[in-house]
């Protein structure tokens, strides 16, 4: 049988759910772990790992707070226009 999985680009390498299944049946995996393709997948945990490892991010705004009030003031520190 196989002794690793390279899954190309596109559905299954963004998969954790198959990297952890490839690991379970003890084949390698050749891609990032599946706690990497967890955290990629979403967009501000992400960030949060990008801006602590100092690579550079667009500004913004990502807070829990999401009431019109506060996300008028953050676009206030962002700056115009806004995406």
């Amino acid at each position: 049988g196989a002794q690793a999985i390279h899954p190309g680009y596109g559905f299954l390498s963004e998969n954790a759910q198959f990297a952890d299944a490839c690991a379970a049946a003890g084949v390698k995996f050749i891609g990032p772990p599946s706690k990497a393709i967890h955290a990629m997948g979403s967009k501000s945990a992400s960030k949060i790992i990008m801006t602590d490892a100092k690579v550079p991010v667009v500004p913004g705004y990502h807070g829990e707070d999401q009431s019109e009030e506060r996300l008028v003031a953050e676009a206030k520190k962002v700056g115009y226009p806004l995406m």
